[in-house]
């Protein structure tokens, strides 16, 4: 149990603290805002204004602290965005746009003691995962605190579960039961489908503004037998995702209908209240023919959206060298190491072998298995591409001076030792006769097979097997451990040590760090 007593509290420069980027009440479409950005979508969509009114003619209330975390030298703000962002435009009017609203809170603050509000009190939490809880209960319990809407609450919970965490550990965690947790997962899976969508201009904006957007009621559609045939779905079983049954076309002719019918209050909690009122509306569409009701729901037609983009890039594409077709590289699925159009070929069978076989293990399942035959599959490419370029006689006779300047120091030492036991064995016995006895005489050039750590180090180094710098340096980056992500030494040890445990999310990050080396070597032996 995490003894929150034991955070210290500071009082910190108001204008200091960062907003958060990942803050669950920014819409997953509102990425990579700037600060004055995230204010202005506060404003606009959280009731900061308000809250801001609110502090200015009461006071600022000191029960509920931000919690904040250091983050590469600045404080990001977890929790109390919203407190937070009311204070800063309390400070400095000017980060408001609207001019009304400007004016406004300029004339309050006229009879405001801004000082209060210059340094807050602040819990630091030492990492974001251990605040977590803490957020949760306050946004989702009987806290006072403004409570996050459903989308916001399941993205939270889906970002959670992708980075790794179970159902079960999350119900452990946070105030909400497994059921609870599978059905957010199933709601989001949802909305990021409908969000997708081809749709007018402002039932887009409707859709995308999660406040006011109700996904429960999109719920009361497909938590029913019909309502799930009808919009032409199932879930996963293991992660939650939509297991499509229709063609796309049609499969989106029939989520958009849903989606316009709740931004347009023809789906609501009380039109939809009872199991007879979902059959009558659903009747009602069957009957409207504006759907082909011949089609017979089936899996076959869930085909993954990167191999859907695929196809409609190839079939656009005019040239008739097909292989010149490079694919757009896309995020590794949830459940794979890499995503379903990541294609290397080198026309090796063992090698292209190899990597479908790790194209197509389950790494949630078998993270070990992905870990080992990844490494197999880099030692593999690594050497033939050495091979190829000519670079493994180069590299060979560099391990042979090491090895033979290393002979020739253990040679020395020994030669010390012997002549303390016997001091005319050194006269009586030739020096190249000494060396074989013992093991440490020349190598022959033919027997040496350098380990993958030579062959990367050797590549990274050289300025003419890789020309690009910047290719060069992540190379070099992944072969030092200087990387944030698994580098060579930690596979090592997942190979060969029985402690080290394979993390999926993990090799996920070093599978996209390393990809653009990978698909370098390939071309090369292409």
């Amino acid at each position: 149990m995490i003894n929150y007593s034991s955070w210290p509290r500071k009082k910190i420069s108001t204008t200091t603290l960062r907003l958060d980027l990942n803050n669950p009440r920014l819409s997953e479409t509102t990425k990579k805002l700037s600060q004055n950005e995230i204010i202005e979508y506060l404003l606009e969509n959280e009731k900061v204004y308000e809250l801001a009114i609110n502090i200015a003619t009461t006071g600022y209330f000191l029960n509920e602290q931000p919690i904040i975390v250091k983050e590469g030298g600045k404080y990001h703000v977890l929790e109390g965005n919203r407190r937070v962002t009311a204070c800063k435009i309390l400070i400095n009017p000017d980060l408001i746009t609207n001019s009304t609203k400007k004016a406004r809170i300029k004339n309050l603050v006229k009879n405001f003691d801004i000082n209060t509000i210059l340094k807050l009190e602040c819990i630091i939490s030492p990492t974001r995962e251990d605040a977590d809880v803490m957020i949760v209960n306050r946004h989702t319990s009987g806290s006072s605190v403004e409570k996050w809407d459903k989308t916001k609450q399941d993205r939270f919970l889906y970002n959670r579960f992708i980075q790794g965490e179970t159902v079960e550990q999350m119900a452990d965690k946070f105030p909400l039961s497994k059921n609870d947790i599978r059905e957010a997962l199933k709601r989001y899976n949802v909305y990021k489908e409908l969000s997708n969508l081809d749709l007018p201009e402002l039932i887009k904006n409707s859709l995308l503004n999660e406040t006011s957007f109700k996904m429960t009621n999109v719920e009361r559609v497909y938590q029913s037998k019909d309502g799930l045939d009808f919009m032409g779905f199932e879930f996963n079983e293991n992660d939650f995702s939509l297991i499509k049954k229709l063609p796309k076309e049609e499969f989106e002719k029939r989520m958009s209908k849903i989606a316009i019918d709740v931004i347009e209050d023809r789906i609501n909690s009380r039109k939809l209240n009872t199991e007879s009122d979902k059959k009558k509306y659903l009747q009602q569409l069957w009957d409207s023919g504006e759907f082909d009701t011949t089609i017979t729901p089936n899996i076959s037609y869930n085909i993954p959206a990167e191999i859907e983009e695929a196809k409609e890039r190839k079939e656009k594409k005019t040239t008739d060298n097909i292989e010149d077709i490079k694919p757009v590289r896309s995020r590794p699925t949830l459940t794979k190491l890499m995503a379903a159009n990541t294609h290397l070929n080198t026309g090796i069978p063992r090698i292209d072998d190899i990597f479908e076989e790790l194209k197509s293990l389950n790494i949630k399942k078998n993270p070990n298995a992905v870990a080992v035959l990844f490494r197999s599959y880099l030692d593999m490419l690594t050497y033939q591409f050495l091979k190829k370029t000519k670079g493994l006689d180069g590299l060979n006779a560099q391990i042979l001076e090491k090895q033979v300047t290393e002979n020739e120091k253990r040679f020395q030492k020994i030669k010390k030792s012997l002549s303390k036991l016997d001091s005319t064995i050194l006269e009586r016995n030739d020096e190249s006769d000494l060396k074989k006895a013992l093991g440490i005489d020349a190598i022959e050039r033919s027997k040496l097979v350098p380990s993958l750590k030579y062959m990367l180090d050797y590549i990274s180094q050289s300025t003419t097997l890789i020309t690009d710098n910047k290719l060069r340096q992540a190379l070099q980056g992944y072969v030092r451990n200087d990387l944030k992500e698994l580098g060579h030494n930690d596979f090592n040890l997942l190979v060969h040590n029985e402690y080290y445990k394979a993390d999926s999310e993990e090799l996920k990050k070093v599978w996209c760090q390393m990809l653009p080396v990978l698909e370098y070597l390939v071309s090369q032996l292409k």
